[in-house]
């Protein structure tokens, strides 16, 4: 594909070289608002509101993905507007969650201090969804909407912990140790602990339910924009055109 059909219509080019990441996306979103859909409409039936979560978390899941990738990666500037609407859409959602899954609070908030503590609090579009977050809950409080129980208090300092050695093992650690590299590469340390913490009666089996889609769907956008990246050679890089060299040799 010629760069001059970049410059007139930047949309299709991405989309042309990032097939896989968009049919992920497609499909992807299209199952979250499916669960929400089946969630809202049975809202009455305790099993199928389990639906509107798994959604959320679903959209959760591909909504952080997508923002790490604006913000980390894809220089393109008509896509980077993105990274705002994605910076509210994230903690309003999660404001919900909270307003019906109490320990969604204490999850939260220990993933963000463990990511803080980590270094992965790096841009302002991530302070602005976390203050957001936080007024949105303390308004949800002073109106008497949400109670927060003593075992949000116990879920915090566990989040943290896990929050903290899945980011920080996935970028530093190099182990030799195949158990180990798999561990740190599918931040599996916040879901052995999620897992605990059900099993301690600190949360229900829908929230870890949920929280394995949320991450599921977030290696997924990541394994579909990992494979278009390497399958085109990084024609999302460097330059500004947002091509790189090959690109412009083309």
């Amino acid at each position: 594909m010629n760069k001059d059909i970049f410059i007139r219509r930047p949309y299709v080019y991405v989309i042309n070289i990032m097939k896989k990441l968009f049919i992920t996306l497609a499909i992807s979103t299209l199952i979250g608002v499916i669960c929400i859909f089946i969630g809202f409409y049975y809202s009455k039936d305790l099993f199928f509101q389990g639906f509107m979560i798994v959604g959320i978390c679903i959209l959760l899941g591909i909504a952080i993905k997508i923002m790490d990738q604006l913000i980390d990666e894809i220089k393109i500037k008509s896509y980077r507007i993105w990274i705002i609407p994605l910076a509210v859409f994230i903690p309003v959602s999660m404001t919900y969650l909270a307003l019906t899954e109490e320990p969604v609070v204490g999850m939260v908030i220990g993933a963000v201090i463990g990511m803080l503590i980590a270094g992965k609090i790096n841009h302002p579009a991530y302070v602005l969804s976390i203050i957001l977050f936080i007024v949105l809950v303390f308004i949800a409080l002073l109106l008497h909407l949400i109670n927060i129980e003593l075992t949000t208090f116990y879920i915090i300092p566990v989040a943290v912990i896990g929050s903290f050695l899945d980011e920080f093992g996935h970028e530093k650690c190099s182990s030799n140790n195949k158990i180990i590299t798999f561990l740190f590469k599918h931040r599996f340390f916040l879901k052995i602990f999620a897992f605990i913490g059900v099993l301690a009666g600190f949360a229900q089996t829908i929230h870890l339910i949920g929280f394995l889609c949320f991450d599921i769907f977030y290696d997924l956008v990541a394994t579909a924009y990992q494979k278009d990246y390497i399958t085109k050679n990084s024609l999302l890089y460097n330059s500004k055109l947002g091509l790189n060299s090959e690109a412009k040799n083309d």
